[in-house]
């Protein structure tokens, strides 16, 4: 198996912490302590930093700094639509083929959810939570589609980690997994599509307080007053 680039492992590290939210939107980030905490040169971390940046989740001033980007609200609401419409659209085909095995996976992911859930590991709960969702697009061969998602959804999955982390999210989250399986298995499509549009939505109704609980982490479209956080 071909090995993977320095540049694509160190972009790999910085985009997990990104979304991991081990590095904070605001924090400022230093290519020589990342270099010497990676044990690479600075080239491969600038390289990183420019694929992070294309992707909406890093922040370059020349001459001055580099930092985690906030999470853009109207960003998430552009990045949710895509997901949702994706979604949306894979319904039927996956009704079509009537697999059995693939709704087994769904619920099996649904218990991983749930062990996630108790040991409060929030990264595994969401990626669990991603997986679900996935066995769809696998299902029915929509891959590039699924692909879509996950590589542009940066400021909607750190608002998901943020989310995740408030009370009651989680049983909330689970509980809808349960509802989209059984009516999966009924082919019930109106109540899937029903249950999908909630379960992707839910975040519109706690986006607001979660904005004032981490003012810091979210750019609103006001004046960025220079607030910083730390250096890493």
């Amino acid at each position: 198996m071909e090995q993977k680039s320095i540049q694509a492992l160190v972009y790999e590290e910085l985009k997990r912490s990104i979304m991991s939210m081990k590095l904070k939107p605001g924090q400022v980030m230093s290519t020589q302590d990342i270099a010497t905490r990676l044990k690479v040169s600075r080239t491969p971390v600038r390289e990183a930093f420019l694929r992070l940046k294309a992707e909406g989740l890093v922040e370059m001033i020349p001459q001055r700094e580099t930092m985690v980007s906030r999470i853009n609200v109207k960003r998430v609401d552009q990045e949710k639509f895509i997901r949702e419409c994706l979604e949306l659209g894979v319904i039927n085909p996956f009704l079509e083929r009537k697999d059995k095995e693939a709704i087994r996976k769904m619920s099996g992911l649904i218990r991983l959810q749930e062990q996630c859930g108790r040991d409060g590991d929030f990264a595994g709960f969401l990626d669990a939570d991603d997986q679900f969702h996935k066995v769809m697009f696998d299902v029915t061969g929509q891959q590039m589609a699924w692909a879509a998602i996950a590589d542009r959804n940066g400021h909607y999955n750190r608002l998901r980690i943020l989310f995740v982390q408030t009370e009651g999210s989680v049983e909330s989250s689970v509980r809808q997994h349960g509802e989209i399986v059984r009516f999966l298995e009924a082919g019930e499509e109106e109540r899937i599509r029903k249950a999908l549009i909630s379960h992707i939505q839910r975040l519109d109704v706690d986006k607001t307080g979660l904005v004032a609980a981490y003012p810091d982490y979210f750019d609103t479209g006001e004046k960025d007053c220079g607030r910083r956080i730390g250096v890493l």
